[in-house]
């Protein structure tokens, strides 16, 4: 079936033998527990960071950002940095903790923000963009005073701009920006957010990375996999039942997983069913049972069995 995606959770193969003396037949019966499919859907991303999910203050060190509780657009009460410095030119930063990136190389960030107009406010330092950054560092090392609040030791990301604006009176709309960040080589960063003569709120910052989920194709089973470039080869092994044919090249089977965590065209699999087995569910998995004429040699069995109980009784 194309673009699908079978996500598993747990598959597994009980195989016992078929208890009738001198007979060589299999029982197979196959366990599916909480898989799911999902139609070229993403996988759920793995999330590093999520401040909207947050009920207690940040703390994070500012300079100087307030924090505050507010409200996003679906009016559940979230914790918030803002700022408003119209008659200063300086500059303002907000850090965050010390973020691990566990298995990632590439992250993304996710910022929800409102921007004031400056048209409305009547300020002639007044701007309509943040700069992001970010400081990569393989320990929680950061203090009010290092790195240095400026580009470099810090790291542009980006330049952020709004796509809708605050007026006084008007209109509450926020915007929503991703961006993309990596190679990353250090065990964690710290993300920081630099004003300089804007009236904007930070709403929430989210953090994740993206993931290959599990898959099972072409007789062949696929780990979750993370990439760590625009596609990351992913090596499988051959599912239950399912062997590498006589006489083929002895390569396990591959795929491509792909940076927006989605696998990339087909397997390279030469995986097919043992003998005695048969292909099941689009090639999924083999499934093999005793044939009829030993489960009516068994059914024989159990009636002389219990003819004998019966002359005993």
């Amino acid at each position: 079936m194309p673009g699908l995606v079978f996500v598993q959770e747990s598959l597994s193969c009980v195989v016992t033998p078929c208890p009738i003396s001198g007979l060589h037949g299999v029982y197979v019966t196959f366990r599916l527990d909480s898989a799911r499919l999902t139609d070229g859907k993403p996988y759920k991303p793995k999330v590093l960071m999520n401040t909207k999910l947050e009920t207690s203050d940040l703390r994070w060190t500012s300079y100087p950002w307030e924090e505050v509780s507010g409200l996003d657009d679906e009016g559940n009460s979230v914790r918030t940095y803002q700022i408003c410095t119209l008659d200063s030119p300086a500059s303002y930063w907000l850090r965050t903790r010390w973020i691990p990136r566990r298995a990632a190389t590439v992250l993304y960030i996710e910022i929800r923000f409102t921007m004031m107009e400056c048209s409305s406010l009547n300020s002639r330092h007044c701007k309509e963009t943040f700069n992001l950054y970010y400081y990569p560092s393989d320990s929680d090392d950061a203090t009010n005073t290092h790195p240095a609040w400026m580009e470099n030791p810090y790291t542009k990301v980006a330049t952020v701009a709004a796509d809708h604006l605050l007026r006084r009176g008007g209109e509450r709309r926020s915007n929503v920006k991703t961006v993309r960040l990596g190679p990353l080589r250090q065990a964690g960063l710290y993300l920081a957010f630099h004003s300089h003569s804007a009236c904007m709120a930070l709403l929430s910052v989210r953090l994740y990375y993206r993931k290959c989920p599990p898959l099972r194709r072409a007789f062949a089973s696929f780990p979750e996999t993370v990439p760590h470039a625009l596609v990351e080869p992913a090596q499988g092994v051959c599912v239950e039942n399912a062997v590498t044919p006589a006489g083929e090249q002895a390569r396990p089977p591959s795929m491509l997983c792909g940076e927006d965590g989605q696998w990339v065209g087909e397997p390279t699999s030469s995986c097919a069913c043992r003998p005695g087995y048969e292909a099941a569910e689009s090639e999924l998995r083999c499934r093999g049972e005793c044939r009829e004429t030993e489960r009516e040699e068994e059914k024989k069995v159990d009636i002389k069995t219990e003819r004998g109980k019966e002359k005993r009784e």
